[in-house]
């Protein structure tokens, strides 16, 4: 190369310069990229914050209001051009005058704002509560007709859960199609909160009630025990009426003799018992709304007879025993079972759970009697099992059949000696031991229950003796029918005719008539299960036996599934004999008062 061609090329020292320029300026647009991007990320972050604590807050808020839909924050999505968004201020608009006049302005009214229902926890439940026909599963096909009897029965449908924990919960949402037939225009309708009695040491709590699509504000009477739920406008006899309720129910978790039926509401030695958990219909009756605070010792409820569908929700070891039948038992794949249950017409629902049960089957006729045991009860369950499908079978033939396809026995631990329910007697379960126990007298007397109680309903609080009475009388027909004379005997002497006169002697006698909460817990087993029978034997022995059992058959037929008063058995006395009973009555039961019923 010459000399001049080498003058032509640029320096060596300006390129490397040049090189270097280069390098700084890349170098500063990729740490100006980083930085924008980081930023950028810095930004997402703290707003995924803000996010969640707003959030958090209503959450915290909607616990108030018992929401039960979870709420997950959501990023805001951003990407690099963010920054330059935030960076980049927005230029103020100057508005540019005119010589338009303002015209003066008008006041607006101020608008009062329209009250937003608030939504309920979860909806109403969509079910057809006029359809009665899928209640002929829980009868037996003879007796499948009579989901026809009582047509305007009110109808239920309940969805609930039990929770178990220290103190259990039920919670849960009942549905009730009311139909009024009081025969007198209604302002209102009441629900007993039978957990709030003092019997049941339990809560019951109701978080929102919606009367035919509207919200409404019930409010709690008689010591909390009874909900007056107000209606819109009146209904008349014969109109309908639909109820929604969320509730929440606790089951106290000791047994103290005298209360909780002597144990028959709880949870205790492993066995749920959740006898009244749900808002139960009152009785209106010729005495009105019927919401007395019963004793803490003999029955609480005075129910009508009703259709029942449930859905209930148990931790899966558990083993219900529901009046009814299931229909379904639904694994929820969460470690509950929801148990679809039927039962209908009934005086109320009734279940108990244990994940210790165990039972044994035997059948009377096309009935399946079912005996329920605890550890170690085999044996006394099959003594009560014997007892049970020995007695369904007498009383079938004595005061009309049976009309459920089952009927169940179970031990519980409780104080007293049993309790009865719509297809389920409750036994104590310390008679199930190697000991035994009062077997004979328990079981027998719970399943004549099943017609007095069930089929024919009374005021238990009020006139406990047309049920009790009744019922202890057929123990001892029981015994007569199936010709164990030594055993009729004792049972009139030992269990009559003692506590009688131990009353007597001992100065607690008094009628028999009269409410529980009258008597007290030394003298209401004397007088209303042993002096009340004496009362129907005098009856039995003037009038002759042809014409008592035909009047016994007569009151259980003509008030099956309703309500019965005295006048209505002694009314039923006198359609099959004219001796006088008057006297009788005035003498034992105490008062002719129900010649005015």
């Amino acid at each position: 190369m010459d000399r001049l061609s080498r003058d032509k090329q640029p320096p060596r020292l300006l390129l490397a310069v040049l090189i270097l320029f280069w390098l700084v300026i890349v170098g500063g647009l990729a740490y100006w990229g980083w930085r924008m991007i980081a930023s950028g990320a810095e930004m997402a972050q703290t707003d995924l914050q803000h996010a969640s604590v707003s959030l958090e807050t209503l959450a915290l808020e909607g616990e108030s209001n018992l929401s039960l839909v979870a709420q997950t924050p959501v990023p805001i999505q951003r990407n690099i051009w963010g920054w330059f968004q935030r960076a980049t201020p927005t230029p103020t608009i100057t508005p540019t005058s005119t010589a338009t006049p303002i015209p003066t302005a008008t006041p607006t009214p101020t608008l009062t704002p329209t009250p937003v229902t608030p939504e309920p926890p979860f909806p109403t439940p969509v079910v057809d509560l006029t359809n009665r026909s899928i209640y002929t599963m829980a009868l037996r096909p003879q007796s499948a007709d009579e989901v026809d009897a009582v047509p305007d029965a009110p109808h239920y449908f309940i969805q609930a859960m039990l929770i178990p924990d220290a103190t259990p919960l039920i919670t849960g949402i009942e549905r009730v199609r009311y139909v009024n037939r009081t025969g007198a225009p209604l302002d209102e309708i009441y629900f007993r909160l039978y957990p709030n009695l003092p019997a049941y040491e339990g809560t019951a709590t109701i978080h929102r009630t919606i009367v035919d699509s509207q919200l409404v504000t019930p409010t709690l009477e008689s010591g909390n025990s009874a909900l007056r739920v107000p209606l819109a406008r009146p209904l008349q006899p014969g109109d309908v009426t639909d109820i929604t309720l969320w509730f929440n129910a606790t089951l106290p978790t000791t047994v103290r003799a005298g209360s909780a039926g002597t144990g028959l509401y709880g949870y205790y030695q492993g066995v749920y018992d959740l006898s009244g958990f749900y808002p139960t219909l009152a009785v209106y009756d010729h005495n009105g709304w019927n919401l007395d605070v019963t004793a803490t010792f003999g029955d609480s409820t005075f129910t009508e007879a009703a259709f029942y569908h449930v859905q209930l929700t148990m931790p899966s070891a558990q083993e219900v025993v529901a009046s009814g039948v299931n229909i379904d038992r639904r694994n929820n794949g969460d470690g509950t079972h929801t148990w679809h249950i039927l039962a209908g017409p009934v005086r109320a629902f009734y279940a108990a759970s244990s994940a210790r049960y165990q039972y044994i089957t035997q059948m009377v006729d096309d009935i399946t009697v079912n005996s329920y045991y605890l550890d170690g009860g085999l044996s006394g369950a099959q003594t009560a099992l014997n007892y049970a499908t020995g007695s369904l079978a007498v009383f079938n033939d004595l005061f009309g059949e049976y009309p459920y396809r089952k009927l169940d026995v179970i031990a519980m631990p409780t104080t007293g000696f049993g309790m009865e329910y719509p297809g389920v007697i409750a036994i104590a379960n310390r008679f199930y031991g190697e000991g035994g126990g009062a077997y004979a007298e328990a079981v027998v007397h719970e399943v004549a229950h099943q017609w007095w109680y069930n089929l024919v309903g009374n005021d238990q609080p009020n006139i406990p003796w047309l049920d009790e009475s009744l019922a202890n009388y057929s123990y001892y027909l029981y015994f007569e029918a199936i010709g164990w004379t030594e055993m009729r005997d004792a049972i009139m002497t030992n269990d009559f005719l003692y506590r009688y006169n131990a009353a007597r002697n001992l100065g607690i006698d008094r009628p028999v008539g009269g409410p529980v909460i009258e008597f007290n817990p030394s003298n209401y087993i004397n007088i209303v299960y042993s002096k009340g029978p004496l009362f129907l034997h005098e009856v039995r022995k003037r009038i002759g036996d042809e014409a008592f059992f035909a009047a016994l058959r007569d009151y259980a037929d003509t008030h099956r599934y309703g309500i019965a008063y005295p006048a209505d058995l002694m009314d039923a006395f006198a359609r099959h004999s004219d001796q006088p009973l008057g006297d009788l009555y005035l003498f034992w039961i105490g008062d002719d008062a129900w010649r005015s019923e």
